[in-house]
């Protein structure tokens, strides 16, 4: 799912959402392990601008190897940092008004991994793609 953030909120039944427009599963199946991949898009229907926020659950004995956001032609995939740069160069990028991208696991629920999207103009879509191994 992925929703629109607003610190604001104090209560889980005041959230919004951005629509999914589109969803495909992949799935490969090797002895017994399975390697999906999972792409969908969603589209900012509101009039202004939105942080978005995925959360994506996840199996416990699954491991996400790939990650790729794109809005527009601009594409970003995923690379592993120290969480608290990939913090600061997150809410860098936001502050000069640009596009990013953070994907950290959840320390409450250790099957739930969050993406924060950053800027989604508005009437744009935002085409996810999240691959793991299972």
């Amino acid at each position: 799912m992925l929703r629109i953030k607003n610190n604001l909120q104090a209560n889980l039944s005041q959230e919004k959402y951005v629509p999914l427009k589109q969803v495909n599963i992949e799935g490969k199946i090797h002895s017994f392990a399975a390697d999906v991949t999972i792409k969908q898009i969603f589209r900012n229907d509101e009039s202004t601008p939105i942080e978005a926020v995925y959360c994506f659950p996840i199996e416990e004995q699954a491991a996400i190897y790939s990650f790729i956001a794109q809005i527009d032609d601009r594409q970003i995939e995923a690379k592993l940092k120290e969480k608290k740069e990939a913090q600061k160069q997150y809410n860098n990028a936001l502050q000069q008004g640009h596009g990013a991208y953070l994907l950290e696991q959840n320390e409450n629920s250790q099957d739930n991994f969050i993406i924060n999207i950053g800027a989604l103009p508005p009437g744009k879509e935002c085409h996810i793609t999240i691959s793991y191994v299972t």
